[in-house]
């Protein structure tokens, strides 16, 4: 029996031939595809009203049919919906929710309501297990088989993962974070993020200058977001402008001295062609410049 999934988009707008192309990506891989016509009522830039975005946020995961539900894809919006969300409701369907980038805040929330949540690519991205060169197709298509498999139950993985300066060789807590400026974004609100104690938080972004990464890591740093975490681990920062020679890891280093974490570098998570899956909460081991996250 093939595993279904329901498709939501919570946030930003996506080109109806964008969703297809994903869609068509999902069934490639075997699974089976469910949503609510109509996916998108566009408004302004946004997949939807809130109401309609909470509505079928609802539907998706009260469908009897599917074991997961799945966010088309990220961009701005999914906080709006934070404080309408019935999180018991959720809960009680046992889906995980898959999804990155603007979805981080659902992520998190629903991890704290007992949700189970999956940190990985957008579905809409399942396009490049059919189209592309050969070996970035093989890369997407190990990502969504890993993904799949997280669905289905307890799968632990292993990613690179290295010490920066002086950070411990061995460290372990929960993996929690995601992307760094819509968690900076939360910073005041009711919905703001806020490390578990001992936790390791992965931080990634896209298309942001170093400046603007600095601000957003100051105001987590400053806003009292990381105060109980053990570590931060850096994921990809797809289109980056740096400033000057100073390395991005330099900056986070020196913006995350008043706290002392330890920081690590190279995790396969964030936008761009390398998005490897994390269940959000699993407890993460690092050790041998690897990390280790249960299923």
């Amino acid at each position: 029996m093939p595993l279904a999934v329901s498709l939501i988009a919570p946030s930003s707008y996506t080109a109806p031939e964008a969703i297809d192309a994903g869609i068509r990506g999902l069934e490639a891989l075997g699974a089976e595809v469910h949503y609510d016509e109509p996916l998108q009522t566009p408004k302004r830039y946004l997949a939807g009203s809130r109401e309609h975005r909470l509505a079928q946020l609802h539907a998706a995961f009260d469908a009897p049919e599917t074991q997961a539900v799945w966010a088309v894809r990220g961009g701005y919006g999914a906080a709006q919906l934070v404080d309408g969300i019935d999180w018991s409701r959720l809960a009680r369907s046992n889906k995980p929710l898959i999804g990155y980038s603007d979805v981080t805040v659902l992520l998190d929330h629903g991890h704290r309501h007992g949700v189970p949540a999956i940190h990985g690519p957008v579905a809409k991205a399942a396009v490049g297990v059919l189209e592309g060169e050969a070996d970035k197709r093989d890369i997407v298509r190990r990502q969504f088989e890993e993904t799949l498999a997280l669905i289905q139950g307890p799968t632990p993985l292993d990613y690179p993962l290295a010490p920066y300066a002086d950070a411990p060789a061995t460290l372990e807590g929960p993996v929690v974070g995601g992307n760094l400026a819509t968690l900076a974004s939360l910073i005041g609100t009711p919905a703001g993020f806020r490390a578990p104690p001992g936790s390791l938080v992965i931080l990634e972004d896209v298309g942001e200058p170093y400046y603007r990464l600095e601000r957003a890591l100051w105001q987590l740093v400053h806003g009292g977001a990381l105060d109980r975490a053990a570590a931060v681990c850096l994921g990809t920062f797809e289109g980056c402008r740096p400033y000057g020679d100073t390395p991005l890891e330099a900056i986070v280093a020196e913006t995350l001295t008043p706290l002392g974490l330890p920081l690590y570098t190279g995790l396969p998570s964030g936008h761009g062609l390398h998005n490897r899956p994390w269940r959000y909460g699993a407890i993460g081991h690092i050790t041998d410049e690897r990390l280790i996250i249960g299923g």
